[in-house]
């Protein structure tokens, strides 16, 4: 079977069924796993899906939130040297934002080498997370979101108005030079503003797998905030060092 057959198969069983896995797609195109790994790899890099472990899921419509549960299992290592590399962004006695987001809860294991810290955030789990860790945490009211675990909405505005942060690390579903940050949920999209605007200093915490991708709700163009990501291609560091400051991590 041609790669161009085996690949329209793979797109084809997404739209059914949104996730797929390699051990399923083997008996559809009688190609082997290391073959269809190599496809779900070209099929990523064209942005036409998002892999995951295992196999791939479909990529997400512009208004779409995947839930924690999906995000939490895919790009592990990236989030892990991301996640690293920001807490070491953090100096002590400092009063932090930290957005929700899977990749934003790597940071909290370093957050405590950081003595008389301060931490704000909007996300259940991470505060839930911080005080597994002992930091000194503030979780603001508003309203929940299910798919994320985030408090949303007019009384979370309210309250964040009253704060200042040294920094803001925030999470987002995509990336791009045209686009900037974006989210699904203007709700969100509204926290991150205010979030940024709170702040003396911004960090945008993302894998690369979220480059090109649009969603939405824009919050920040990319020049508002540094970006530390994993490695990218030489091609697409040179386009984004270009319009802001890049942090990139092995």
């Amino acid at each position: 079977m041609l790669t161009e057959e085996r690949q329209q198969i793979i797109l084809e069983q997404l739209k059914i069924h949104n996730i797929v896995k390699l051990h399923d797609l083997v008996p559809l195109t009688g190609a082997s796993e290391s073959t269809l790994r190599r496809d779900l790899q070209d099929l990523e890099n064209c942005h036409k899906l998002l892999r995951i472990h295992g196999g791939a899921q479909n990529v997400i419509s512009l208004h779409e939130e995947p839930a924690l549960s999906q995000k939490a299992t895919v790009h592990l290592d990236e989030k892990k040297s991301i996640g690293r590399t920001a807490a070491g962004e953090v100096r002590n006695q400092e009063v932090i934002f930290l957005d929700s987001g899977t990749t934003i809860q790597f940071m909290i294991p370093y957050l405590v080498e950081h003595k008389d810290l301060l931490v704000i955030t909007n996300s259940v789990d991470n505060a839930s997370m911080l005080a597994d860790y002992d930091i000194e945490t503030f979780l603001p009211g508003g309203k929940l979101k299910s798919s994320t675990k985030a408090l949303v909405g007019s009384s979370m505005i309210q309250t964040l108005e009253t704060y200042h942060f040294d920094k803001a690390f925030l999470g987002t579903n995509g990336f791009s030079i045209e686009s900037g940050y974006t989210t699904p949920d203007p709700e969100e999209s509204a926290i991150k503003q205010l979030a940024m605007k709170q702040s003396n200093q911004t960090f945008i915490l993302s894998d690369s797998s979220k480059y090109c991708q649009v969603s939405f709700s824009k919050f920040a163009d990319l020049q508002d905030a540094t970006l530390i990501t994993n490695k990218l291609p030489e091609k697409e560091s040179g386009s984004l060092n270009k319009k802001t400051k890049v942090m990139e991590v092995d």
